[in-house]
């Protein structure tokens, strides 16, 4: 007997996921508590858009009232909603939002690595979406996508990670949609992640100090004068070959030649000795009175005059 009574609250709780799943399709839906009381049973759903859960002024809320009296034989039940925290660290909430943006005719590609980029930057250790069908053509096939570190077996991938499907209805045919997700770290793991952290500290320091060089190096290119600017082009360009003809050089004026000069002729002992004489005389002459002058005239002998 108490064993159908589990069995009766099981099944009761599956029927009622499928019907908050059909009725808060657009509510991005994530998942629902159920907490019995004597007087009344409280119902608490968790959604990422809580507006679409309540309606214009409560009516959805009514509906929803009724039909878990009715259908679900639930006394005096009683509707909570809450946001989701972060709804990128939801399994169902991520794989709802990819279904929905395939079936307005979005690339696969681009919303699951949107999707992922999301995920790792709410502060998710890793992730994987595998998106399996007509994706495109005719044939099916599947795409595994993955970000970060991920468990897939042993209890840490019991307990820290979560796993849900949900499915696209296009022309081509359905497309599944699963994602798992491991929000969070366990202790073992935990000296890993502080590993991860330090690398990522340091390879973000050596960035900044290579960025800082680079301005400096920039800004001390633009303070070197023109004239090395200009001299450094100079040298950079390449010697003219050999081959290219030599530009003509302006003749220069030719040293005026000096006229050979006739060398003295080497005079010999006679000549000496008359040159002698002659020097005797006019110095003679230049210390001579003029009596003596006078005197030297008479005595001197007469030329003779030439016949006509």
């Amino acid at each position: 007997m108490i064993e159908r009574k589990f069995i009766e609250k099981g099944i009761q709780k599956s029927e009622l996921e499928k019907y908050l799943n059909k009725t808060l399709e657009r509510a991005d839906y994530s998942h629902s508590d159920i907490k019995r009381t004597p007087l009344n049973t409280r119902i608490v759903i968790y959604a990422g858009r809580p507006g679409v859960v309540i309606g214009h002024a409560g009516t959805k809320i009514n509906e929803m009232t009724n039909d878990l009296k009715h259908k679900f034989n639930i006394d005096n039940p009683q509707i909570e909603v809450k946001s989701v925290a972060n709804p990128a660290l939801d399994a169902k909430v991520v794989a709802k939002q990819i279904t929905s943006s395939l079936e307005r005719g979005t690339k696969h590609r681009q919303i699951v690595n949107i999707m992922l980029k999301k995920i790792i930057e709410a502060g998710a250790i890793g992730a994987e979406i595998t998106v399996s069908g007509k994706i495109t053509g005719s044939r099916s096939r599947t795409e595994k996508f993955m970000r970060g570190y991920l468990k897939k077996c042993g209890n840490t991938a019991d307990v820290h990670t979560q796993t849900e499907m949900e499915r696209a209805v296009l022309k081509a045919g359905t497309i599944g949609v699963k994602v798992k997700l491991m929000s969070t770290m366990p202790s073992v793991l935990s000296i890993e992640k502080r590993i991860l952290e330090t690398a990522k500290e340091k390879e973000d320091e050596e960035k900044d100090k290579k960025a800082e060089t680079e301005k400096e190096n920039k800004d001390n290119q633009k303070t070197e004068p023109k004239q090395d600017k200009k001299q450094k082009k100079e040298d950079a360009k390449p010697e003219p070959t050999k081959e290219k003809k030599e530009k003509p050089k302006a003749k220069e004026p030719e040293p005026k030649k000096e006229e050979a000069k006739p060398e003295p002729k080497k005079n010999g002992p006679k000549e000496e000795q008359t040159k002698k004489q002659e020097t005797e005389k006019k110095d003679e002459t230049k210390n001579e009175t003029p009596a003596k002058k006078e005197e030297n005239k008479k005595t001197a002998p007469k030329k003779e005059e030439p016949k006509k």
